[in-house]
């Protein structure tokens, strides 16, 4: 048995001599980067996998496919993976080839399988294998100039080993992936995409810590969990760092096509240089006891991170990889026994798609002298917020008035790791506290106001408290009646509004109708104070303030709540604005509903007719939609932008997305007049709220579609009939040509916003195809009598259409919904295509037949 071996492999190895020894340019081939444990391909030398393989026999060829060096205090480790393949049905023993690594100082390290490939003795017939190698090269942390020989077994060499090839690694071969390139690898036998995200540094009591940012995309179809794997931050200098999973990440779980950034940790001293630093991952090779490189990085520069947030900034904060934003909503002082009494209020909304338990901060207050106060409270003992949910939490701390009140800061620090496991832990924020004194309050009924003005008789008319987008709006609406026996001119207002403590000046607008400022005695002005407000938010005091611009013009509070539904009027009633300059008349023309596979569209047509003597720029006007269970739907608003000519029409259309479930047939319409800046806005602005509003019960219209659409189908301005239809086509043919006789017409009563719909022309042929086309009306269909529209439909199944008959329908589509106008069936023309003659053939026969080819061109619709 041995000799027939020995005289196989020594066959074999002279004739790989002949192709491979020194002397032939084929043996030195370059290494294409790939992960240690894992392949991976690196940027730096993804041109590497073009070059060719080594061969080792007539269907047995090897390549090169990763080198990777791991420093360690022991000696640096290299790994480097060879891809076999076997094109042969037999298989190949690995016993009879082997590795050597050669420096670039030129020690040479014989290769050892690492130990999950160790077992692999043979490469089946028909199998691509690749076998991951390591060798202890020292201090040697490059891989430039190194080599990697392959040998076989010589029996008559002295030292019975025979070099068939080199494997060259290149100069330019980059270890670490390039910056901000992403990586290809396998963690855990799970295919990713990698990169090594961000570098942040933290000073915080003296230290340094830096955070290093590691995105992970999980491309395979299992859960991806902690593989278990070593991560390191390595300085220019060499100096290597353990990296601990920061709090923020406790959670390391991926799931498939999910891409997730985790954080690491780790003290790094104040003196080191911390440019062209590199993320260095490793594995335990339990067998071999060592650790092996799995995949490297170079990192972004650095970053010094800044835990100061911005009076009324938003600071966003990683919990159990959510996001939960943090705020200092508010925060009011008052005086008593020579201390500052403050109180605040902190937001906190989790933004994540799944609940978050927040961590038990430590609260406390730190003034500019560096004295430290700490906030008591349980809010954060059992704090879990679902997603997207938003809680409001009240704060209170005793500060001494010789301290600095206007440079506060209210500091957010995590606990300690409760499982003493060292984990870094870093403050979440340092808010900075804005100043502000609290205001006394005024009962509600009509009170008398006394001031540098006059006297005044001032009555919360209404308080209401209506839906804006995702946050409710807060309307006080006063009057201020002149008391005095002498005619007063009002100031410049502006306004504050609070909800107990939650002070909403930021986005607090007063808007004076009919921009009244002259009264005489006896005379009101009829002001309106609205602000933003979180629609979570559940209140019992509303504060009310007018100021003017050297102080304060009245105050009052109410402990009322906050009207959050109107009375509506019935259907088909007319809204009447009596704004100076934009009076008109609104009344509702037609609402309808598309309906879609899981939602509904609302759509609502409403006349603005002007009531004014000239032209003039009408009001923007704002909507919401309510549902007969109190549900708002914030309403897209379409109006046209130009000015109105007196006495003019317009059409504003409203349309909003509702939820299947949500019973369209008895919706009102909350119709308001958009404010911006304390100003009646007009079309094509921006709007920051809205004032007068009314609710006017709607009549939802069901469309029938049409079974005869030469008696015409309406998509208001348009009105469209089809007068006739046709359908042809050459027997064996593909190509089916649709005619459409139509006639199109446009009401040019109204003037209207942009048209948002479009007209879907639906052809369901005698098997049950569908081929559609959209088509826009004043292009694709032109008004007037008598128009012909044509197009051109492929399918291979018409090759076999004999005759038959064709559906044609009608859709209105608008925001991707669709609504069926009509449909009409109609018949199809065959033709039998013209019989050529002899002399036609004779002549064909003279043709040039190059060109036959191009006969078969075709299109699909």
């Amino acid at each position: 048995m041995h000799k027939r071996s020995k005289a196989y492999v020594l066959l074999l190895l002279s004739t790989f001599a002949v192709s491979q020894l020194p002397g032939l340019t084929g043996s030195a081939v370059y290494a294409a980067s790939a992960g240690t444990a894992a392949a991976a391909t690196a940027p730096a030398a993804a041109e590497l996998t073009k070059l060719s393989s080594m061969n080792l026999g007539a269907s047995f060829s090897v390549k090169l496919s990763d080198v990777s060096v791991f420093t360690q205090d022991s000696g640096n480790i290299l790994t480097y993976t060879l891809t076999y393949t076997n094109s042969s049905s037999s298989s190949v023993n690995l016993v009879n080839y082997f590795s050597k690594v050669v420096t670039a100082g030129g020690s040479v390290i014989k290769g050892t399988a690492v130990s999950a490939d160790s077992p692999v003795k043979k490469i089946a017939g028909k199998e691509t294998k690749s076998i991951t190698y390591y060798a202890n090269i020292g201090k040697a942390a490059s891989v430039k100039g190194l080599k990697i020989n392959m040998f076989g077994w010589n029996f008559s060499s002295a030292n019975y080993e025979q070099r068939i090839g080199t494997f060259t690694v290149p100069s330019n071969y980059s270890l670490a992936a390039l910056k901000g390139e992403s990586k290809k690898t396998e963690l855990g036998s799970i295919p990713v995409t990698t990169q090594a995200s961000s570098l942040q540094l933290y000073h915080y009591n003296g230290k340094v810590y830096a955070k290093v940012g590691y995105s992970i995309t999980n491309l395979g179809t299992r859960v991806l969990s902690d593989p278990g794997y070593s991560m390191y931050l390595k300085s220019s200098g060499g100096s290597v760092f353990t990296l601990a999973l920061d709090e923020s990440s406790s959670e390391y779980k991926i799931q498939p096509q999910q891409k997730k950034t985790l954080y690491f940790m780790t003290e790094v001293p104040a003196y080191m240089n911390t440019s062209k630093m590199e993320l260095q991952i490793a594995a335990l090779d339990e067998g071999l006891k060592l650790y092996l490189p799995v995949a490297s990085y170079a990192l972004p520069a650095a970053v010094t991170a800044d835990f100061t947030v911005a009076a009324g900034a938003i600071k966003k904060v990683s919990i159990d990889n959510n996001v939960v934003d943090m705020q200092l909503k508010s925060s009011a002082v008052y005086a008593e026994n020579e201390n500052g009494i403050w109180t605040y209020q902190l937001r906190v909304k989790n933004t994540g798609s799944t609940a978050v338990t927040l961590p038990a901060y430590e609260l406390s207050v730190k003034s500019a002298e560096g004295y430290t106060f700490p906030v008591t409270t349980t809010a954060f003992s059992s704090l879990t917020l679902k997603p997207l949910e938003e809680r409001l939490i009240e704060l209170t701390a005793s500060i001494p008035l010789e301290l600095a009140q206007d440079t506060l800061q209210l500091q957010v620090i995590p606990p300690a790791a409760a499982d003493n496991s060292g984990k870094i832990v870093l403050p979440a924020a340092y808010f900075k506290i804005p100043y502000k004194l609290e205001s006394n309050t005024h009962v509600t009924t009509e009170a008398s106001v006394t001031n540098n003005y006059g006297t005044f008789g001032v009555t919360l008319q209404s308080l209401q408290r209506l839906p804006w987008g995702d946050e409710d709006l807060v309307q006080a609406r006063l009057s201020i009646r002149n008391s005095s026996s002498k005619t007063i001119t009002l100031p410049k207002l502006t306004g504050i509004l609070k909800a107990d403590l939650n002070d909403l000046t930021s986005s607090t607008q007063v808007v004076v109708d009919n921009d009244v400022s002259i009264l005489a005695p006896g005379e009101s002005a009829q002001v309106t104070v609205l602000a933003h407000i979180p629609y979570t938010l559940d209140y019992s005091q509303t504060k009310i303030i007018l100021q003017e611009t050297s102080g304060q013009f009245l105050s009052l509070s109410t402990s009322d709540g906050a009207v959050t539904s109107l009375a509506p009027l019935a259907a088909g009633s007319a809204i009447r604005i009596t704004s100076t300059g934009k009076k008109a008349v609104l009344q509702e023309r037609q609402t309808t509903v598309y309906t879609g596979s899981s939602s509904k569209t609302v759509y609502s047509e409403v006349e603005m007719n002007s009531e004014e003597s000239r032209q003039s720029n009408l009001s923007r006007l704002y909507a919401s939609f309510r549902s007969a269970d109190g549900q708002y739907f914030e309403a897209d608003v379409n109006q046209s932008e130009l000015p109105t000519g007196a006495a003019g029409k317009t059409l504003v259309t409203f349309s909003a997305n509702l939820p299947s479930a949500v019973d369209a047939s008895s919706l009102q319409l909350y119709i308001g007049q958009a404010v911006a800046g304390g100003k009646l806005t007009t079309a094509g602005t921006e709007a920051a709220g809205y004032v007068n509003t009314a609710a006017l019960a709607l009549n939802v219209k069901t469309i029938t579609p049409q079974t005869n659409l030469s008696s015409g189908i309406s998509m208001f301005p348009y009105t469209l009939a089809v007068s006739n239809s046709s359908a042809s086509l050459t027997a064996g043919a593909t190509n089916l040509t649709l005619s459409v006789n139509y006639s199109l017409t446009q009401d040019s009563t109204y003037q209207t916003g942009a048209y948002g719909h479009k007209l879907v022309l639906q052809f369901i042929d005698p098997f049950g195809q569908l081929f559609e086309k959209t088509l826009t009306f004043g292009t694709d269909l032109i008004p007037g009598t008598s128009s012909l529209y044509t197009t051109t439909i492929s399918s291979t199944l018409f090759k076999s259409l004999s005759g038959g008959n064709y559906r044609l329908k009608l859709y209105d589509e608008f925001q991707g919904q669709r609504m069926e106008l009509g449909s009409q069936i109609y018949d199809i023309t065959v033709t039998q295509p013209a019989v050529s003659t002899d002399s036609d053939k004779d002549s064909d026969k003279d043709k040039d037949t190059g060109t036959a080819s191009d006969a078969s061109t075709g299109s699909t619709s």
